[in-house]
């Protein structure tokens, strides 16, 4: 037991500032719904990412995307995320306060494969499905649809093509 806790104890600090840390990624307990006003009163958006083990491009949102600098500023400034394993059965409790598993959650909101990014407005209205690896600067770009409330008078591939480079 001595060897184990004193594993744990020096393993700890690499698992929580591993290369790989997400500074916007909401330690939650699946309650979408807490989630989500616990966001709205910090003034921040709630995003899901739907993820799997062994997916590559999930992998490579957490190894590239995630940490360029501008991503974890600005979607640290203006977001949480939260992740949703499209495989897993942890009970889920969505917007609308209905009890799913992780799986069925998935499935409700039609994502099959992996990553897919699922963004919320403050009114809790999916404002935008984005499936895939996302470079950085296109991710920021999203980011900013979403913040800037350009949901509201355009789709989101019109404003990806009109601020393409900015």
């Amino acid at each position: 037991m001595r060897r184990v806790l004193l594993y744990m104890f020096l393993l700890l600090p690499s698992l929580l500032f591993s290369a790989e840390a997400v500074p916007f990624l909401k330690p939650s307990f699946l309650n979408l719904k807490e989630d989500f006003e616990e966001a709205k009163r910090e003034k921040k958006f709630l995003f899901l990412m739907f993820h799997q083990e062994g997916c590559p491009f999930c992998d490579k949102m957490r190894k590239v995307t995630f940490q360029d600098r501008k991503v974890q500023e600005y979607f640290t400034r203006h977001f949480y995320m939260v992740e949703i394993d499209i495989r897993g059965s942890n009970e889920v409790v969505d917007l609308e306060g209905k009890r799913l598993t992780e799986k069925q959650f998935s499935l409700k909101h039609g994502v099959r494969l992996t990553p897919v990014f699922l963004f919320f407005d403050l009114e809790g209205r999916v404002v935008a499905k984005v499936p895939g690896y996302i470079e950085p600067q296109e991710f920021i770009l999203l980011g900013r649809y979403v913040v800037e409330g350009h949901y509201r008078s355009k789709n989101l591939v019109q404003f990806l093509r009109e601020n393409k480079g900015r």
